[in-house]
């Protein structure tokens, strides 16, 4: 077990600009995220008008029809969207209340098992929407040198 330290957090919605990539778990199991990390790292400073320059948003959505695919989106969370840089998107994420716990390892897989048997042990439910889940990660995170250092974020249903 990590043990960690787990809390209920509401996130606001917010606008966000950066980069998506659309692959499947064993091709992010062998390193294509961490790639994808790395040159997104290289272009974030041509994103305009962030609100938190010390963070870098993870953002997984699992599309309802293909279970093998996935697209994670590596965004900054910006005041206002203009002048999207070539090659990023530009999109609106919802308010959300989620368990959150911050971690610090190679074993992110535990972490996230551990965070989900907390939700089932709590009485919880998943949200079963699009957004499977958010990472923040410092800004100052190296992903093909550094051990990963992370917010999990995993959406909840609230009555």
């Amino acid at each position: 077990m990590c043990s960690l330290e787990i809390q209920i957090v509401q996130k606001h919605a917010f606008n966000a600009v950066g980069s998506k990539w659309t692959g499947t778990f064993e091709q992010a199991a062998n390193g294509d995220i961490k790639r994808f990390f790395h040159q997104f790292k290289q272009k974030m400073g041509k994103i305009r008008h962030c609100t938190d320059p010390g963070v870098v948003t993870g953002l997984s959505y699992h599309p309802q029809d293909d279970e093998s695919l996935f697209s994670f989106y590596l965004v900054r969370e910006v005041a206002y969207i203009e002048a999207v840089p070539e090659g990023m998107t530009a999109l609106t994420v919802p308010s959300y209340t989620f368990a959150a716990a911050k971690y610090k390892g190679k074993g992110v897989q535990k972490a996230y098992a551990e965070l989900y048997k907390w939700i089932r042990k709590n009485g919880y439910t998943v949200f079963q929407g699009q957004l499977e889940h958010r990472e923040d990660y410092p800004a100052t995170y190296e992903p093909l040198s550094d051990e990963p250092e992370l917010t999990i974020y995993i959406p909840l249903y609230i009555e």
